[in-house]
């Protein structure tokens, strides 16, 4: 059985919105793993700071994880109508944690999703700019709920059906 990644960059409803795609995850049969970034507390990434410390083990443990994985969710709010610092911050650590700096992404699927207390597009699409020049293929459906427009289970649960199908071409 392939398990799905649901890398979260939240800890509110981002989070809770996270935790509620594994529960659906469960319902229809497939693995998933929460991964929450902010957990991780990773320092701001900079040369200076890796000159200076070297790879942290969170990220090096991250980049692991994410290297065994084929298809992911990633859940973050939108932050001044782009994603949040602490998941660009990973996506960072991460790149130079792997031999190239695409390995950790590149030709995985990934579904986007967010929960927004505005708008949601721009954040939806800052992590699609990403994610695709990191060389991930993404799904053209995204998740996008608000505290008016909560989740169509029935698109989550798609969602996940078509990430566990992918991941085992």
């Amino acid at each position: 059985m392939s398990k799905i990644g649901i890398l979260v960059a939240s800890a509110n409803n981002n989070l809770k919105l996270g935790q509620r795609l594994q529960e659906l995850a469960k319902e229809v049969g497939v693995e998933s793993e929460v991964i929450n970034l902010v957990d991780l507390n990773l320092p701001l990434y900079s040369t200076v700071e890796e000159e200076k410390n070297g790879l942290p083990e969170a990220a090096k443990e991250l980049a692991g994880k994410i290297l065994t994985l084929r298809t992911f969710i990633v859940v973050a709010p939108e932050y001044n109508g782009v994603m949040p610092p602490v998941l660009n911050n990973a996506m960072a650590w991460t790149s130079r944690t792997t031999k190239d700096w695409r390995d950790a992404f590149n030709e995985k699927i990934v579904g986007l999703a967010t929960h927004s207390g505005g708008g949601g597009q721009k954040g939806l699409q800052a992590m699609r700019i990403q994610f695709q020049h990191l060389g991930a293929n993404i799904l053209a459906r995204e998740i996008l709920t608000s505290y008016d427009k909560p989740l169509n289970e029935d698109a989550a649960k798609n969602m996940i059906q078509q990430l566990d199908k992918l991941s085992r071409v």
